[in-house]
């Protein structure tokens, strides 16, 4: 029997990385790369390695219309994106194709006015909001809402371009502060594949109250997690909970743990709630990352959540901390083979070819790990820029010197030797200059470590230029 046609298609920046989403792919099909750049990419072993075929397309081209012919020409039994901004055009490539892909109702998950007005619907908890397209609309909302109140772009995600509007703020500074930002990350290549989704578009929203008081019984993580998961044939199958780190003013994030060490009882109402978040966005088929916060006296409030998986390595920490390759289960949904049941490695754990998409959410993890992500940032554990911007060079570090004996260090992506991005508040994750991925068998021990590379990373990469050491 022929082998399943997966289309990959591959954005500039963002969502998973393809040296890590290939190999699972394969697994699954033959997979021909869809590389979607401003100009033709160098030659990458990796990609023509792993795939059957490989072709690039220009971020200007017309979409969906070349998604669409690059599935005919190759035949695709299946379309996958893990960008939020490649997501819609895949959406609605699929639905010309006919193959399944996250439907019609993929605006709710991609437009936060969209879906902010689908959860208010919904009756679900969210904050006072409203849209914002200019300064008229800016000085409309500064009239309904509360100060401080948040500026993020309707359309991105990773923090990016984001303004807090607080008592002191300037509203014509302010919008033209906003809009450069959304346009320098235009020019850095992250926006929409779809005309429709590009252009300074904002939303306004109240800041969430939130607090890991009423949550955790330790201090030191975030005030707000996100819950992975498949959406298949229309219905959500929850598979974790990601923990966070406090995130670097304004709202950047910066650690990922898995799994959580919330009790199983909290965990429940966290995904009761993700479950009715996704269900009234009406996806089809698509992998799921929903964030939610924490909120006094056992509260919950919706942040957002997307057609697609949550980028800064959470697929990974999810195979480490439970043994879920989240990629297979989106594979085995898209081209309809998923049955429910057991979900695990099929390598790891026994188990055949196809994963099964979990009844209930996993609580409590298999594989004896807690694993962890950490956003390489010139930022300290109190969000202070960094002093000197030394470059960074992890194969130079000494990652010992900063974690206990068991915990491993694998620093993973960015540019070795390049000058650390100068902290931005508005950057969100273009100020990352590489992911940091932590296992160690103890939670607690692994958070404490994660702490000490934030606060210790800056000397540490100094006192390796002080060596001078040839590079």
């Amino acid at each position: 029997m022929a082998k399943p046609s997966i289309l990959y298609v591959i954005p500039p920046v963002g969502g998973t990385a393809a040296p890590f989403a290939l190999p699972r792919l394969c697994r699954h099909g033959d997979v021909h790369a869809l590389v979607v750049a401003e100009k033709p990419p160098a030659a990458d072993p990796f990609i023509h390695e792993r795939c059957a075929s490989a072709r690039w397309l220009r971020m200007d081209a017309p979409m969906p219309v070349s998604i669409v012919e690059a599935a005919r020409a190759v035949r695709a039994d299946a379309i996958v994106a893990f960008s939020e901004t490649a997501i819609v055009a895949v959406a609605r490539a699929c639905e010309e194709l006919g193959l399944r892909g996250p439907g019609p109702n993929v605006l709710t998950s991609r437009d936060k006015v969209a879906m902010r007005q689908c959860w208010q619907q919904a009756g679900l908890p969210i904050p006072p909001f409203l849209p914002v397209s200019s300064l008229d609309d800016l000085r409309a909302a500064d009239r309904s809402l509360a100060r401080p109140f948040l500026l993020k772009p309707s359309w991105l995600a990773g923090s990016l371009a984001q303004l807090v509007i607080d008592e002191d703020t300037d509203l014509v500074a302010a919008w033209s502060r906003a809009v450069a930002a959304h346009q320098q990350v235009d020019r850095a290549g992250v926006r929409d594949f779809l005309a429709e989704g590009q252009g300074p578009r904002f939303i306004a929203e109240e800041l969430i109250q939130a607090t890991t008081d009423s949550w955790y019984d330790v201090d030191g993580f975030g005030d707000y997690v996100s819950v992975e998961g498949v959406v298949a044939r229309g219905r959500y199958h929850p598979v974790s909970i990601t923990a966070r780190m406090p995130t670097v003013p304004l709202f950047v994030e910066r650690g990922f743990h898995v799994p959580t060490v919330l009790s199983e009882d909290r965990q429940r109402r966290i995904e009761a709630l993700a479950r009715a978040a996704v269900d009234a966005l009406g996806l089809e088929d698509c992998g799921t990352h929903t964030e939610i916060k924490l909120q006094a006296d056992g509260g919950l409030c919706l942040l957002e959540s997307a057609a697609r998986f949550g980028g800064s390595m959470i697929l990974r920490l999810v195979e480490e901390a439970f043994g879920v390759d989240l990629i297979g289960l989106l594979a085995e949904t898209l081209l309809d083979r998923a049955p429910e049941g057991p979900v695990g490695l099929p390598e790891r754990v026994g188990l055949p070819e196809r994963v099964g998409l979990p009844e209930r959410m996993l609580t409590v993890g298999t594989t004896g790990r807690t694993a962890a992500s950490l956003m390489v940032l010139a930022a300290d554990a109190a969000g202070r820029p960094w002093e000197t911007l030394p470059p960074y060079d992890p194969d130079r570090v000494d990652w010992s010197r900063l974690v206990s004996a068991g915990t491993q260090v694998e620093a993973v992506g960015g540019r070795p030797g390049s000058p650390m991005p100068a902290y931005s508040p508005t950057a969100g994750t273009l100020n990352c200059a590489g992911t940091v991925l932590l296992t160690a068998p103890d939670p607690a021990v692994l958070l404490g470590d994660c702490y000490r590379i934030i606060d210790g990373l800056e000397s540490a990469l100094n006192a390796d230029l002080a060596v001078g050491a040839p590079r």
